[in-house]
């Protein structure tokens, strides 16, 4: 046994023996569980974790002056630096010293302020002569005249390291430098970066003293009684504040819950035993659950004596998950799943065989456990219900199944028959079938179950945002690693205009999941996941007016635990949080560390037990307390019961039992496509991806990686002098598009999804645009003046998408003459493009040169389509032999389609879907240009 697992044990166990001594009649939580509980977390958080961007910016506020870098930012644009003073203050002068090598990179260092952190002004840039400080005893001071500010920002006008060694900010009227000891944070992070001393390190009772100086700090304000702690945070002995230990604690404590935002009596969660399947998806399969828990309240967790209520007593031993409850208070929404021991066990492909309620369905019911209805039926796991402003319910659904078109007629025959489910591309087998599930909405009573997403793969963890947005992650891997890119999407209600938030690109997080919209604020609090285990890890702030990828928008509110996979595993992890401002959160803490994701049916519980998971109050300053934890099963998912704002209702746009049809209008496909010249792009080709219908992983393999997408192309329409395109496609279908240059050639390719509903017209301003860009004002687009043009098909072979009949036809024409077996051309009859051989020997032509570009790849950029840069177009168009055979630009075509939908031997999964696709073909052909 690991020694963590060890040390989880043992003090679990202590856990064990002191929770068990309380009467439940008195309390569900006694004096000596929190102070067993803080012990506890004295051991498991300490920091361990690698350097965040305000352990590293914390070092110019440390008063140590010695000519080093305080602080070290990475190479970037306009690396910056900043301070948190607290509050307000006029300010009279900051002093600056510079690291006493590389000097000169603080040239034209930039002073911003801000009285809120997210509006700055500039005011001083230096003239570009070098300063020191330490080395000469001349910082650089600059005057700031009275002006007022709480933040104060540091910032070099262009790509550049920044560090400086200390910084010092003065009010007016005093010699202090507030400055010193107060949050810092920065840009990113360096190989150079390191934690300093007032940062989240030494001796445990120094770094819960600064906790809750901090959380003092932020309450005095608001009126609580912060003079308990002020006491101990004036003792500088080190044994005299050691020895007062439990009376620091208990005065943290008590004013963490006379804080004004806790004021709701109950809190709502459930009690639930992880699956025995460790996996981003496969812990929401009704299949992989565990017995026991329930939905409960706690009552009166502020006071001496909480009280525990049961909403469930008496439903068969099953699994509880993810509730909600409604706006005014007074409903809740759950999903539930009766356990069956041997389920786990069986093969679940044919799910005909499986007891219906093995499968998670959601439910509804008065807050006092009474009027309970069930809302969803079948043999699909349907979980994760929230309630729309509408009265409608969003919640995530396996339904979507293999449908080649998401449509409310399609999602209807789920009600009355048991369906196949359509599965993820990258794992699975029979016993442990992956199917996907994506966001569905249903009316109130669980009737008018519709499909409001037409993604391919998944999407996880909604929840409605303050502007009525719902927020959720989706599982983004076309054509690219499958690893990461979780990201942070937004949708309308009725789901049109699916966006995304945050982390198209990045990487760590791995999962940006279980976001929420923080009240009265436009920042959102998530949990950054890992792929390869259960729901949690750190929690973190987006700032989304910071950016939309990387650190630059993040706020690390529990640094202590590094971002799980990409970054490293932890004793601990957080899940589940619920903000109530920027700064106090309701959350999930476990004593263990994620469970490991083994590939098998099976995890010990020592590895994935049953009760990791408390339930606390945390905050932003690094502050948590226990309210409720029960030794023998985890609790999860704490929601404040009072009433809370209803956002507003998003008018639809969707037609739902219309013409199953919608219109695409790009406005400008240039925007975005930095260095592609203006008129060099001709045409928009529009690919298609259908669900995988096969539960084995990366079976049938149908590309290069084994594990991409299908496809095939609906067609392409032409492209407007500026930029702009107009079409109508089939709704309710996930689609790329492609921008070609005149050949025929991609330009640049869209490595997400996109889909419209019934009725609606999607907009965008262009090509892997800006995600903060506004539409371009003036003229209108050129497209949006005429009709939709009607799509131009793909050359015979690319609906369905097969090898043998898309570029086949052009190797037998022009090609097998010479490269085939018995030519007399011995050297070309040694690459045979005959048969079976043609499509291996095309894809590792010059050293696999196809398969390498064809290859899943993170992101594109423009110009890098495959087809023009492989080796076998230069062949054919360069090379003096070969551009002697007449090859028309019909075979260009077919060649340059293949190559660019990434050198598939055949975009289907099976014989039946290839079928299916042939009669959609039929079904749209009014769309088609004849």
């Amino acid at each position: 046994m690991e020694l963590w697992q060890l040390r989880n044990r043992l003090w679990t166990a202590v856990l064990i023996l002191l929770l068990a001594g309380v009467s439940s009649a008195s309390s569900v939580v006694s004096r000596g569980l929190i102070e067993a509980d803080w012990r506890l977390q004295d051991r498991l958080r300490t920091p361990e974790s690698p350097v965040t961007r305000e352990q590293d910016a914390a070092g110019a506020c440390d008063g140590i002056k010695n000519g080093q870098w305080g602080f070290h930012t990475e190479h970037e644009d306009r690396p910056w630096w900043q301070v948190d003073l607290g509050t307000c203050y006029e300010l009279d002068r900051m002093r600056m010293y510079n690291r006493t090598d590389f000097a000169q990179r603080a040239a034209r260092l930039i002073v911003l302020v801000s009285t809120d952190g997210n509006d700055f002004r500039q005011v001083y840039q230096h003239d570009g002569t070098t300063f020191f400080g330490h080395a000469d005893g001349k910082p650089l001071t600059v005057a700031l005249r009275g002006v007022a500010a709480r933040f104060v920002r540091l910032q070099l006008p262009g790509r550049d390291y920044l560090h400086l060694d200390e910084v010092e900010v003065y009010p007016v009227g005093a010699d202090t430098n507030i400055a010193l000891g107060r949050p810092c944070i920065q840009s990113s992070i360096s190989q150079w970066s390191r934690r300093h001393s007032h940062t989240e390190s030494g001796t445990p009772i120094d770094l819960i003293l600064m906790r809750g100086v901090r959380l003092a700090d932020h309450l005095r304000g608001v009126g609580v009684d912060v003079a308990p702690l002020e006491k101990f945070a004036a003792l500088t002995d080190a044994d005299r504040r050691q020895g007062s230990y439990l009376q620091i604690r208990w005065a943290i404590r008590e004013m963490a819950l006379a804080n004004p935002l806790l004021d709701f009596d109950s809190i709502l969660f459930v009690k639930r035993a992880p699956g025995t399947l460790p996996h981003i998806s496969d812990q929401y399969y009704g299949w992989w659950s565990r017995p026991g828990g329930g939905v409960y309240i706690l009552d009166g967790f502020k006071g001496p004596t909480p009280r525990l209520r049961c909403l469930t007593q008496g439903w068969a031993e099953g699994n509880f998950l993810r509730p909600d409850l409604s706006y005014d208070g007074k409903r809740v929404l759950f999903a539930y799943c009766r356990h069956y021991p041997h389920v786990s066990d069986m093969e679940k492909v044919d799910k005909t065989k499986l007891p219906e309620d093995t499968f998670y369905q959601v439910y509804e019911m008065n807050l006092d456990g009474t009027g309970v209805r069930q809302l969803t039926h079948g043999r699909y796991d349907d979980f994760d219900a929230r309630y729309l402003p509408s009265g409608e319910i969003v919640f995530l659904s396996t339904r979507k199944g293999t449908f080649l078109q998401c449509t409310t007629a399609n999602t209807a025959l789920t009600l009355t028959q048991t369906l196949p489910d359509s599965y993820v591309r990258c794992g699975g087998d029979n016993k442990r079938p992956c199917a996907v599930y994506t966001l569905h909405v249903m009316d109130a009573d669980g009737h008018n179950i519709r499909p409001i997403s037409a993604f391919e793969t998944f999407e996880y963890t909604p929840s409605v945002a303050e502007d009525g947005r719902i927020l959720y992650t989706r599982w983004d891997y076309i054509d690219r690693f499958n690893g990461d890119f979780f990201s942070l999407w937004s949708v309308n209600q009725d789901g049109t205009n699916p966006q995304l938030v945050y982390g198209n690109y990045t990487v760590k997080p791995q999962i940006v999941s279980e976001a929420r919209s923080i009240p009265n604020s436009t920042k959102i609090l998530f949990t950054g996941a890992a792929h390869h285990s259960i729901e949690g890890g750190a929690l973190a702030l987006l700032n989304r007016s910071l950016g939309d990828e990387d650190e630059a928008p993040l706020t690390r509110l529990t640094p202590e635990v590094p971002f799980p996979e990409t970054e490293a595993w932890h004793d601990t992890y957080y899940a589940s949080p619920y903000p109530l401002s920027e700064d106090v959160y309701l959350v999930g803490w476990s004593t263990h560390r994620l469970p490991p994701h083994a590939g098998s049916t099976q995890i010990k519980d020592e590895r994935n037990p049953v009760n990791a998971m408390g339930i606390y109050l945390c905050d932003r300053f690094g502050n948590l307390e226990l309210l409720y934890r029960d030794e023998t099963i985890s609790s999860m998912y704490p929601i404040p019961i009072r009433p809370r704002r209803k956002p507003p209702v998003q008018p639809t746009e969707v037609d739902w039992d219309g013409v199953q049809e919608g219109n695409l209008l790009v406005q400008d496909v240039y925007q975005g496509l930095t260095g592609v010249a203006r008129g060099s792009i001709k045409w928009l080709r529009v690919v298609a991806v259908p669900p995988k219908v096969q539960p084995h992983m990366n079976r049938p393999s149908i590309g290069v990686s084994a594990e991409d997408p299908g496809k095939y192309v609906l067609g392409t329409v032409p492209v407007e002098p500026d930029g702009s395109a107009h079409m109508r496609v089939p709704s309710g279908i996930p689609i790329f598009f492609q921008a070609l240059d005149e050949r025929g050639m991609a330009v640049q390719t869209m490595r997400s999804l996109t889909y419209v509903l019934p009725g609606q017209t999607l907009s965008c301003i262009g090509c892997h645009e800006s995600r903060d860009q506004a539409p371009p004002t003036g003229a209108r687009p050129l497209a949006s003046e005429r009709g939709p043009s009607k799509l131009r098909p793909g050359p015979e072979g690319s609906w369905p998408l097969r090898f043998d009949r898309l570029v086949q036809p052009v190797l037998d024409r022009s090609c097998v003459e010479c490269h085939s077996l018995g030519s007399p051309d011995v050297k070309a009859a040694q690459f045979d493009l005959t048969g079976q051989d043609s499509y291996r020997n095309l894809i590792t032509f010059s050293e696999n040169d196809l398969e390498k570009l064809a290859f899943e790849k993170d992101r594109s950029f423009p110009g890098d389509g495959v087809a023009r840069q492989s080796k076998l177009f230069v062949l054919l168009s360069q090379d003096p032999i070969h551009k002697r055979i007449p090859l028309g630009e019909d075979c260009f075509e077919r060649l340059f389609t293949w190559m660019d939908t990434y050198a598939h031997s055949k975009g289907h999964f099976s014989a039946e879907q290839e079928q299916q696709l042939i009669v959609l073909k039929d079904c749209y052909q009014h769309l088609l240009k004849p």
